[in-house]
């Protein structure tokens, strides 16, 4: 029987969602789209701020300045502190250049371009590519680290309702301090900076959910679901590949996450701590999911280093 890993190799070098062309540029279509974003999107942002009041004008514009500035040395210095800032100002972007173009009523081509060019930033910095440039940002020596998916209950409204939470108070208690109506604005501030600092921490766990190669084997390091992070030995890897039809009996820590799951199976049982609310149980299994954001990647990541590829 040929052996599944070479297959895994010639069938995808770099990974199976590598064979897109935008995956293959990396981050360098995040790059892009965020230093053009000014070019593209200033145009309609002016003129939808033309009728507003100078106070107002200024601090919209230096909110946005700030947050463009600080999107640029995320994409740029790549980690997963990046990442967090990186996708909570992309899609900030797109929601003030809507809000700004529908006060102001003007649906003209700067208009609609504003809302266009932020749009496609924000799509770019959901690509899988980008991300997985930006964790592996924060590796260092002969580790490698591929990002896992989010559990489907956090896509179906929690992660979005914490960044429009956060999105909402922050520019609102800016708008009304530009406005000097301090009796509710700084009251509001209080509030912004509150949901800011919890959910930036919450957002942050999430971008610090990877698998982690090393020259041992590799590690699954995900403290939302699990109390401590786990070494896979390499001499302990029975096989690593896609989940079979029939799963027979596993340990799943996707949570239902979208994508392909990839199945972890060891010669004998390992300890794995699991968060449950406010406890901690210890499971001891010998077949373990996960779901990476890719999964392509993955397996040929895992063949370089010697883990045998299931069939």
């Amino acid at each position: 029987m040929a052996d599944p890993g070479r297959f895994v190799g010639r069938l995808c070098p770099m990974g199976v969602f590598d064979r897109l062309p935008v995956d293959r540029l990396g981050i360098w279509p995040a790059r892009l789209t965020w230093f053009l974003l000014p070019l593209l999107a200033g145009p309609g942002i002016d003129d939808a701020l033309a009728d507003r009041s100078r106070s107002v004008a200024t601090t919209v514009e230096i909110a946005l300045w700030a947050g463009w500035f600080v999107g640029l040395i995320a994409v740029f210095a790549p980690s997963t502190a990046s990442l967090t800032a990186y996708r909570l100002l992309a899609p900030s972007a797109l929601a003030a250049s809507i809000w700004l173009v529908a006060v102001d009523g003007t649906w003209d081509a700067a208009a609609i371009g504003a809302i266009a060019a932020t749009a496609v930033a924000l799509g770019v910095s959901l690509l899988p590519s980008t991300g997985d440039v930006m964790v592996n940002g924060s590796s260092y020596g002969p580790e490698r680290r591929l990002a896992l998916r989010p559990p489907a209950a956090l896509l179906l409204g929690p992660i979005a309702l914490t960044w429009l939470v956060m999105f909402l108070t922050t520019a609102g208690a800016l708008v009304l301090l530009a406005q000097e109506r301090w009796l509710v604005g700084l009251p509001l501030a209080a509030v912004a900076a509150l949901v800011l600092w919890r959910g930036l921490r919450s957002m942050h766990q999430l971008a610090r959910r990877w698998i982690v190669f090393v020259p041992a084997g590799f590690v699954i390091h995900d403290h939302w679901s699990m109390a401590e992070s786990v070494l896979f030995q390499r001499t302990s890897i029975a096989g690593l590949g896609p989940v079979p039809l029939d799963k027979g009996e596993l340990l799943d820590l996707s949570g239902g996450a979208p994508g392909l799951a990839l199945l972890v199976e060891l010669d004998e049982p390992a300890p794995i701590a699991l968060r449950a609310r406010s406890t901690i149980e210890t499971f001891s299994a010998q077949r373990i999911v996960f779901t990476p954001t890719l999964p392509g990647r993955l397996l040929h990541e895992a063949r370089v280093r010697g883990i045998r590829i299931a069939g």
